[in-house]
């Protein structure tokens, strides 16, 4: 079996009451710091970690009250279009200050990289150089897919479609991409991302364009215009692109026709079912929900008026979103242990403790034929990584009904034996985590040819990342650190 406790590291207070909850309880302060294509901002949050009745046993964020917010930067890029760090640690020591707060005071948090951001050289030293605790933050480069399923959750529509049963469209609209999630009763059933965005075409306060992507050429080049940097955007050119974009969008979305060949940035959505209602979420929702009236030099407020109108034209239900700029990291890490013990399969030869495994989750039932579902679904979920993901170190946890006895197991271990063969050495697990009490089996299987921890009885989710520690000397269990991305209630 294994045994579930929460693992306090920091500062936080215990034992507090807290109404619905049960057994111990603590407080952990969080900061999100997130760091995208066009603006950077920070987010401290308390939240209060507990169990939210007897029969469920894993620690959850059972409430997240914001703390401080930081003012949104435009992300600093250099003249080679790399990050440029120094204006934003400015943003977070003036943040930390302003809040009271100093690090030793933050017990968990996140540092997430999206949209062009993430695709800059030096990404992924800029995280880690906000994340001056590799062991207790979360520190990862989003592709689109990870970022469009932030967003959904921080925008509350994942929450909002769970407890109320509703088929739901998140849309989050950033600077360089629009991020759609299909939500179907609190799960995200599809997402996609399109090359929609504020910062397409941005402009300086003589209106002389001084950032234009491809995707803002070719919106122009639809508009019949062939502009160039320094040449004026005028008011009636924001309104016509912004317009554009937003007839662009819903055509996209309820046909499942891209207008042109690169329009996705992934995959489309595939066909719609009936949709009960759309929530908006990034920089560009603040201007929708009518929440910002300050300007950046880009499109912000013509797009959020145009996708406003277009959505309101086409009869789609416009519900409150819970965040909007602040939607990909609201909060960050909770902070649970699951020691997983008697029936682990640990190689002699693995090197432990490993730290900060992106999780990716694989559903899996019994039903014949095991093998061959087993390896399509695994090749699915690895198929699906966003390029930014590839050849970083990740776990495969396996999502899986009520035991029903071990011949079908042994046929799931074939199934990734497989799915395995198929992958180079660099897109290759670092371990496997089960639902239920099979590593040992599964890791007997596939011992011969793979050298790879399996554990099991550690639930995951694909907002997760895990540490997996050494093995208890005497014990012959592993401890299990999970650090997800915390949205909370």
């Amino acid at each position: 079996m294994a045994i579930i406790r929460h693992e306090h590291q920091g500062h936080g207070d215990h034992g507090h009451d807290h109404e619905g909850a049960v057994g111990p309880h603590t407080h952990l302060t969080s900061v999100g710091i997130d760091i995208g294509s066009s603006t950077s901002h920070l987010m401290f949050s308390r939240l209060l970690i507990g169990y939210p009745s007897v029969l469920q046993r894993k620690p959850i964020v059972l409430e997240r009250n914001v703390i401080a917010r930081s003012a949104i930067l435009l992300t600093p890029f250099s003249g080679d279009w790399n990050i440029e760090a120094d204006p934003l640690k400015e943003l977070v020591d003036a943040t930390f200050q302003d809040a009271g707060l100093t690090r030793e005071d933050i017990d968990t948090g996140a540092v997430i990289i999206t949209g062009e951001a993430a695709r800059r050289d030096n990404a992924q030293k800029i995280a880690e150089l906000f994340s001056d605790d590799a062991g207790r933050f979360v520190c990862a480069t989003a592709g689109p897919a990870l970022e469009t399923t932030m967003a959904a959750h921080g925008s509350g529509a994942v929450t909002q479609s769970r407890e109320q049963g509703l088929v739901l469209l998140n849309i989050d609209v950033g600077g360089g991409t629009t991020k759609v999630s299909l939500i179907d009763n609190g799960k995200i059933r599809a997402t996609a991302a399109l090359n929609i965005g504020a910062r397409l075409v941005a402009h300086d306060d003589a209106a002389a364009m001084v950032r234009l992507e491809k995707g803002g050429r070719r919106f122009l080049r639809d508009l019949g215009e062939h502009l160039d940097f320094g040449a004026k955007v005028s008011d009636d050119l924001r309104t016509r692109l912004a317009t554009r974009m937003a007839q662009t969008l819903f055509d996209a979305l309820t046909t499942n026709a891209p207008p042109w060949e690169d329009f996705y940035v992934t995959q489309g959505l595939g066909q719609l079912p009936s949709i009960d209602g759309i929530l908006f979420s990034g920089g560009v929702s603040e201007y929708i929900y009518s929440r910002e009236a300050k300007t950046f030099g880009d499109l912000g407020p013509y797009l959020g008026r145009a996708i406003r109108h277009e959505a309101e034209k086409r009869g789609f239900n416009i519900l409150e979103a819970g965040e909007g700029i602040r939607a990909t990291v609201i909060g960050a890490s909770q902070y649970t242990v699951q020691l997983s013990g008697e029936t682990i399969f640990i190689p002699e030869s693995v090197n432990l403790p490993v730290r900060n495994l992106r999780v990716f989750v694989v559903d899996v039932d019994w039903e014949a034929p095991v093998a061959d579902k087993t390896a399509a679904a695994v090749g699915n979920i690895l198929g699906g990584r966003d390029v930014e993901v590839r050849g970083t170190p990740f776990v495969l946890a396996f999502s899986t009904p009520p035991f029903a006895g071990y011949g079908a197991v042994q046929d799931m271990a074939k199934g990734i034996d497989r799915a395995l063969e198929t992958l180079p050495v660099v897109d290759r697990p670092v371990a496997l985590v089960f639902v239920q009490n099979v590593g040992q089996v599964v890791g007997g299987i596939l011992s011969a040819k793979w050298n790879m921890p399996c554990i099991d009885e550690v639930s995951l989710s694909e907002l997760d990342f895990i540490d997996i520690g050494e093995v208890v000397p005497g014990e012959g269990f592993v401890p299990v650190v999970i650090k997800s991305l915390a949205f909370g209630v």
